[in-house]
């Protein structure tokens, strides 16, 4: 048996730049894993692909756990079957890429379990085809993201420590795009995100620019105002930065020793479900 942790991640700003013929969103975003994380046990089976994910109301061949089982089964010849235990810790639909990340760490598993001797850059390949996101997963750390998801840049960045509210709610990614496509589109080649700084070789050296924003948040707010207003609770608590992370419905906030204490205060105050997390 193989156990693999699946990671969240937040994005630290994101601009939605323009929407492809296929349908697909450019953007540019900063990625982050969080040691927030679901566990995935994989183990060989007589035959086929077993997914027991209690609380997951998803149908199994839909669970992109089952479509990352098949597609890597079936690209390494793997023959016998496999039962995948999905325990859910990452809420579902909050904007912190846990489907993805599942997907991910199931290629990952069932590579080591079959020794399949996939290196890295080749379950990248094959993950896009599931999904955007999962790319990302598969080394996790942080990233510079491009095109739809796909284009990564990873670099060294120093520890930050986060709450993650979580408000009872998921909110599909789908219709979110939906709805900021009733928005008229503008795009603009400037990013204001943490970036690697081009000018400097070193990997502990970034840019944080804190003119940071979520387009998402122009339409997650208009229907979700709790958001708002927890959003500027957060800052009157003390928050110096807070935002959605992906399309919702989670809101995260950066943590210093100065806010830490009233930001806790606050959402124990009124009874939130959050976690206090940092990134990996």
């Amino acid at each position: 048996m193989i156990t693999v942790k699946a990671y969240a991640k937040v994005n630290i700003g994101l601009k939605i730049l323009g929407k492809r013929t296929d349908g697909y969103h450019t953007i540019e975003t900063t990625l982050s894993t969080i040691n927030l994380a679901d566990t995935i046990e994989i183990e060989t089976f007589p035959s086929g692909i077993m997914i027991e994910a209690p609380g997951v109301d998803i149908p199994e061949q839909e669970n992109l756990c089952y479509k990352a089982a098949a597609l890597i089964k079936e690209h390494c010849s793997v023959k016998p079957g496999v039962r995948i235990v999905l325990t859910k810790n990452i809420p579902i639909g909050g904007g912190l890429g846990g489907g993805s990340s599942d997907a991910a760490a199931v290629l990952k598993g069932i590579n080591k379990l079959h020794n399949c001797g996939l290196d890295d850059e080749k379950l990248m390949e094959l993950g896009v085809h599931l999904g955007a996101d999962i790319p990302f997963f598969i080394k996790g750390g942080a990233a510079y993201a491009r095109g739809i998801g796909e284009k990564l840049t990873f670099f060294s960045m120093p520890k930050m420590h986060l709450v993650v509210y979580y408000p009872g709610y998921s909110i599909s990614t789908a219709w979110a795009y939906q709805e900021y496509d009733k928005i008229s589109l503008t795009p603009t080649p400037e990013v204001d995100i943490v970036d690697p700084d081009p000018k400097q070789k070193s990997k502990k050296r970034i840019q944080v620019d804190f003119k940071l924003r979520n387009d998402f948040e122009r339409v997650v707010f208009q229907h979700h105002p709790d958001l708002l207003d927890i959003k500027t609770n957060m800052l009157m608590a003390g928050a110096f930065f807070t935002s959605l992370s992906g399309s919702g419905s989670c809101l995260y906030t950066l943590l210093d020793d100065r806010n830490k204490k009233k930001i806790i205060e606050y959402f124990n105050g009124i009874g939130a479900q959050y976690f206090e997390v940092h990134t990996v």
